[in-house]
């Protein structure tokens, strides 16, 4: 009975000790010629502890370190389900060891990530010439309608296919649902930039990327990280905590220049539907709730980037539907970006835990510095201003291939094309076009791009990549910015429909009576026919066509022409008076 009781006190010892921290508690059986065994199994225990933390960070699943963490310590206290004897002989020293170590590791982390920023200077001093802000829209080059294709094909195929997307997870930076989010963005930009009067493709590529968006396969991963993130069974996937979807659906929704709702669909029909305004005041509900004055991406995990782009979907729906949730919120988003967001040496943190509030150093290298400031501009320009000023000294004084992570987080590839092209859509916001061009220069010697029928695209480059260099070169110099700001073009010409791949559109700008379009064919030369919208109704038009010199609108003020393409082709519809 003595040696029964013996037996299970040393048990009750090795799980306390398990408890204290993940594996020690097989230390107490290292005696003997088991010593290897026990040390082994403790290493296993602690290896299978930090991926546990690993789950936690990539999937928000709060529940598996506790429960590898309590399986180790049960297993420590009943040492003859792992082959060991009951035989204690653990040295003190032995015991202390890992305690110590964890709390001196511990301290050491949530220093890295606690302490108080700086403030932000009075006077900021660019450092760099900044590109002008284009004064007018120009046009696509024949090479970036090239790029521009290989967006608009995946934009454009049947809502049910995703043929070129790329799926590898649904929980990190390559799920598909960030894709669609920037390939919208990416045509959003182009189209503001150098098509605002064009409908054509633009209008019917957002209305599938929206609809695509709202595809259960996209966010039903909302439902396992809801449950074991947050021990709630909701899966829905807008109502809270949960802005890596809501938040940047939000800003896809104000920049697509569309009116509808976001549908989610399952089992085949309608589930729930949402308009950009009903998603907006719930964000900005959540965020007037927030202890952090941040809201969580994945469960209980702060990411300052997606805060970024969820206070852009706030700002921009708040002009599509003359709001002033962004104006009553602003100064309290700085101060908690300032206070969370940022180290004292005025670095973005990657990520913070809501539950513990440690903010681990950043991964990711420049590219983690440099992006955010592309959203930051758009919501606050003098502090993006400080921003990249610090970025631009490390980009000038350091090595950029140690500076840029060599791993495209698109798609999880080898390549440093997704920092090239995240920070040259940074530096084309900020006007930076030294660093925009560098960058431009690195992906062509790094990735050359290739050619398939007419679409340009870099060999293994993730989707998301090429989204990004899209934006990078077409934003311009405080082109988000705008675009945010901007109101919906109500009225006036517009290019309504031509058909891709035959019509590819470089410009399309409307003045009062008049409407500016140059186009290319997408392979040989062709006659196509193109609608316009938006005329005076049963109003004659001069089209500077040999074969078409007028055209007449209809009563309700839409015409058609047949269009003689031969590369290059510019068409000037003005009204005849």
């Amino acid at each position: 009975m003595a040696s029964l009781s013996g037996d299970a006190d040393d048990g009750v010892r090795a799980g306390l000790l398990g408890l204290a921290f993940p594996g020690l508690g097989f230390a107490h059986w290292a005696s003997g010629n088991q010593i290897w065994l026990a040390l082994g199994w403790m290493a296993i225990s602690l290896s299978a502890f930090g991926l546990s933390l690993a789950i936690w960070f990539g999937t928000g699943n709060v529940l598996a370190p506790p429960a590898l963490w309590s399986a180790s310590a049960l297993a420590a206290s009943r040492p003859d389900w792992v082959g060991l004897d009951p035989v204690p002989l653990a040295p003190a020293a032995l015991v202390g060891v890992g305690p110590a170590l964890f709390c001196i590791a511990a301290i050491a982390w949530l220093a890295s990530g606690m302490r108080t920023p700086r403030p932000l200077a009075r006077t900021i001093s660019t450092g760099w010439d900044q590109a002008p802000v284009p004064s007018a829209p120009d046009e696509l080059s024949l090479e970036d309608l090239q790029r521009q294709r290989l967006l608009l094909d995946r934009a454009l195929q049947p809502v049910e296919s995703f043929q070129g997307f790329e799926w590898r997870d649904q929980f990190q930076t390559a799920a598909v649902r960030y894709q669609v989010n920037f390939l919208s963005y990416a045509l959003a930009t182009t189209r503001a930039r150098y098509a605002p009067a064009a409908d054509a493709c633009f209008e019917e590529a957002q209305e599938k990327l929206l609809h695509k968006i709202g595809d259960r396969r996209l966010w039903q991963y909302w439902q396992l990280e809801n449950a074991w993130g947050r021990l709630r069974l909701e899966a829905d996937p807008v109502p809270d905590e949960n802005i890596m979807y809501s938040g940047f659906t939000a800003l896809q929704m104000a920049l697509s220049g569309l009116h509808d709702d976001l549908i989610l669909h399952r089992r085949g029909r309608e589930w729930r539907r949402y308009s950009l305004d009903d998603i907006a005041g719930r964000l900005a509900d959540q965020y007037r709730a927030s202890s952090y004055g941040l809201l969580a991406c994945e469960p209980n995990w702060i990411y300052p980037l997606c805060n970024l782009i969820t206070a852009a979907g706030i700002k921009a729906s708040d002009t599509r539907n003359d709001r002033a949730r962004w104006p009553a919120m602003a100064g309290e988003f700085r101060s908690a970006l300032l206070r969370e967001g940022m180290r004292a040496d005025g670095r973005f943190i990657a990520f913070r835990s809501a539950l513990t509030g440690i903010a681990p150093p950043a991964p990711g290298g420049i590219v983690m510095q440099s992006f955010p400031c592309f959203f930051l501009n758009a919501l606050d320009p003098e502090l993006a201003q400080e921003q990249w000023h610090m970025v631009r000294g490390e980009l000038d004084r350091g090595d950029w291939k140690k500076l840029f992570w060599p791993i495209d987080v698109g798609n999880y590839g080898f390549s440093r094309v997704a920092g090239y092209a995240a920070t040259a859509s940074a530096a084309a916001e900020m006007g930076d076009a030294a660093v925009m061009r560098e960058c431009f220069e690195r992906l062509e010697a790094e990735c050359p791009l290739r050619s398939e029928g007419g679409v340009l695209h870099r060999h293994r480059a993730s989707l998301w990549a090429h989204c990004l260099e899209m934006i990078a070169r077409s934003v311009g110099r405080d082109g988000l910015r705008a675009m945010v700001a901007a109101r919906p073009r109500t009225a006036g010409p517009r290019l309504a429909s031509a058909s891709y791949p035959d019509v590819l559109v470089a410009r399309a700008v409307a003045g009062p009576r008049s409407l500016d379009l140059v186009l290319y064919p997408g392979a040989d030369a062709t006659v196509s026919r193109i609608g316009i919208a938006g005329l005076l109704p049963c109003r004659h038009y001069l089209t500077g066509l040999a074969a078409q010199k007028f055209l007449r609108a209809d009563a309700s003020g839409a015409a058609t022409i047949d269009v003689p393409l031969h590369g290059r082709t510019q068409l000037s519809i003005e009204l005849f008076v």
